[in-house]
């Protein structure tokens, strides 16, 4: 990593909870793009002290969240123990509330809900998240009048599990 991406990880305090997944850092300017190829969750709050990015892989099978021994933890008010699951089979994205209160884009969701690219998900009173789905953006992105796959990345540039690449504007890997 070059001084610059060590220097803004530093004074950002970035922490990036993959769990194996390969992410990208791409270098924007002066900001710092953080792309991840499998769909995940980022949360949007861990309280007004955290300074953190958390993304939140959902690898192939269920994963839990809720207040105690899930597969992801969520704190606050109307979160309960085991408070819903998430289901990823073979790229489709499916939310089970578990008949607690969840809510996806505002709406309350009671019964199981398929997850689409950019949805804001509400756990809780106000545990608040953003569903990403790399591939299904890349699918989105294309149908869009002029919409090219050279305006996007379309392949994620990792060396293997758990490795993280740095990307420049024009593409190319930072050395």
């Amino acid at each position: 990593m070059d001084a610059f991406v060590l220097n803004l990880l530093d004074s950002f305090q970035f922490i990036l909870l993959a769990q194996g997944t390969p992410l990208d850092l791409i270098e924007t300017g002066k900001s710092l793009k953080v792309q991840a190829e499998r769909p995940h969750l980022v949360s949007l709050g861990s309280g007004r002290l955290s300074t953190a990015i958390t993304l939140l892989p959902l690898q192939e099978g269920r994963t839990t969240l809720g207040s105690g021994g899930t597969d992801i933890s969520l704190l606050g008010p109307g979160i309960k123990a085991q408070h819903c699951y998430i289901e990823n089979k073979e790229g489709t994205i499916t939310l089970y509330p578990c008949g607690n209160q969840c809510a996806v884009d505002g709406l309350p969701v009671t019964k199981p809900y398929r997850l689409s690219q950019g949805c804001m998900l509400c756990f809780g009173q106000s545990t608040f998240f953003r569903f990403n789905h790399p591939e299904e953006a890349l699918r989105m992105k294309n149908m869009l009048p002029g919409g090219s796959p050279a305006l996007c990345t379309s392949r994620m540039q990792h060396s293997g599990k758990g490795s993280i690449s740095i990307l420049k504007r024009d593409g190319h890997k930072q050395t």
